[in-house]
C-alpha cells in the first residue's frame, strides 16, 4: 500500500502548501439577483469589506503557501477599494489570481487596471443570452452594457497579446433561461470570451429557488437536449465549453470545492471550508434540500486574525477534511481489492461531513 501512503502523504507544518484560497473582499453587490442568498437572507446577511489591515498583516504574509488566490465570495470585487492593490500583493507572492464579476463595473478604466496587474482569471457572469432572461433574473443589470464591457475587455486582451488571461463567461443554468443555453455559446464566442461555463444554482435557500434548479437524479431529458445542442454549437464555433453535470452523483468522493486542498476566507476573517458554508451570517441559514429544510451552520475553522496557518493546520479543519479522507482512502482500497480479486463488492462510502450531507455539491453538481 505504498502507493496509497503516498498519496495521502502531506509537507511538514512548516512547509506545508495548498491549492486555493478563496477570499471573500465583500459581501456588498450591485445587483438583486433573484436567486441570490443575499436578498432572502438579507436581515441576517452580514454587509462588508474585508479590512486592509487584515488583508495585508493577516494574509498577505500566507499567500505563498497558495498556487491560486480568488478574490472572491458572496459580493462584487470590484467594489473593494483596494481590490487592485490586493491583486498586486497576490501576484507579488507568486500566485496565480482571479475572480468572477458581474460585469457591471468592468469599464474601460477597471478592465486596463485589470490588466496592468497581471490578472490570470477573469470570470463574468450572465443569466441569458438576451436583455429580456438576463435582466428579469439578474435585477440592476444592463445586459447590452454588460456585453460591451465584455467585448471591450477580450479587445483589449487581444490587442496586448496577452496569453495568460482566461476570460469566462458565465451562465447560471435555471428553468427560466437554459433555453438560451446554445444562444449563449454564440455570444460567448462572437465576444471572443476564451471559455463559456454553464453552472447550476446549488445552494437553495428557498423552495422558489429550489424549483428553478434543473439538475436532479433524473433531469428532464428537454434540458439534456438543450446541453447537448449548446455542446454542439461550441464544437462548431471552436469555443470552449464546460457544463455542469444535470445528473447528481451520490458516489462523489470529494465536491469540487476541494476542501481537503483549498480554504475560504469570508470577509470577517473566518476560515471556512468553501463559499456555502462560510457565508457572512447572524445565525443558521435557510436551505432546502430536495424538498426538506435542511439550515446551514456556518462552519468556522478559526479567524484569521488569530493566524491563518493555525486555522488551516488546526483540530477542527483536520476533522472535517478527515471525512473526505476516509471516504478517498475506502475508495482506493475498495478498488485495490477489487483489482485483487476480480470481484466487485458493494460497499457503503463512508458519510461526508455533516455540514456537506445536504448540499448539492456533494452530489457532483
Amino acid at each position: 500500500m505504498t502507493w496509497l501512503r503516498q498519496l495521502f502523504k502531506r509537507d511538514s507544518a512548516a512547509t506545508e502548501r495548498w491549492r486555493v484560497l478563496q477570499l471573500e473582499v465583500t459581501s456588498r453587490c450591485l445587483l438583486h439577483c433573484t436567486f441570490c442568498p443575499k436578498n432572502v437572507l438579507d436581515s441576517h446577511w452580514i454587509y462588508g469589506d474585508l479590512p486592509w489591515s487584515v488583508f495585508s498583516e493577516c494574509i498577505a504574509p500566507h499567500l505563498s503557501r497558495f498556487d491560486l488566490v480568488y478574490l472572491q465570495g458572496w459580493g462584487e470585487p470590484l467594489l473593494h477599494p483596494q481590490l487592485f492593490e490586493m491583486l498586486r500583493v497576490t501576484k507579488a507572492a507568486g500566485c496565480q489570481v482571479g475572480f468572477t464579476t458581474c460585469g457591471s463595473a468592468l469599464d474601460e478604466a477597471n478592465s486596463l487596471r485589470l490588466l496592468e496587474a497581471g490578472l490570470d482569471i477573469l470570470s463574468i457572469s450572465f443569466s441569458g443570452a438576451t436583455p429580456e432572461t438576463h435582466e428579469a433574473l439578474r435585477v440592476g443589470s444592463n445586459f447590452r452594457q454588460l456585453v460591451a464591457n465584455v467585448e471591450r475587455i477580450t479587445r483589449l486582451k487581444k490587442e496586448r497579446a496577452l496569453k495568460t488571461l482566461l476570460v469566462e463567461v458565465h451562465f447560471l443554468m435555471l428553468r427560466a433561461n437554459i433555453h438560451e443555453l446554445p444562444e449563449f455559446v454564440r455570444l460567448a464566442a462572437a465576444l471572443g470570451a476564451d471559455e463559456a461555463v454553464a453552472t447550476n444554482v446549488v445552494y437553495t435557500p428557498t423552495r422558489a429557488i429550489a424549483a428553478q434548479r434543473v439538475f436532479g437524479m433524473s433531469p428532464d431529458p428537454h434540458h439534456r437536449a438543450l446541453v447537448d445542442q449548446a455542446e454542439r454549437e461550441a464544437r462548431r464555433l471552436g469555443i470552449t465549453l464546460r457544463v455542469y453535470p444535470l445528473t447528481m452523483d451520490y458516489n462523489i468522493l470529494e465536491c469540487d470545492a476541494r476542501p481537503t486542498e483549498a480554504v475560504y476566507i469570508n470577509h470577517l476573517g473566518q476560515v471556512a471550508p468553501c463559499v456555502y458554508l462560510g457565508l457572512p451570517v447572524r445565525e443558521k441559514a435557510s436551505r432546502i434540500f430536495e424538498e426538506q429544510e435542511h439550515p446551514v451552520t456556518v462552519v468556522n475553522f478559526g479567524n484569521v486574525c488569530l493566524g491563518l496557518v493555525a486555522a488551516m493546520q488546526g483540530a477542527e479543519r483536520a476533522k472535517f477534511i478527515g471525512a473526505f479522507r476516509a471516504r478517498k482512502t475506502f475508495a482506493y482500497s475498495a478498488l485495490a481489492l477489487s483489482a485483487a480479486s476480480g470481484a466487485s463488492q458493494p460497499a457503503e462510502l463512508p458519510a461526508p461531513p455533516p455540514p456537506c450531507r445536504f448540499c448539492y455539491k456533494m452530489y457532483g453538481v
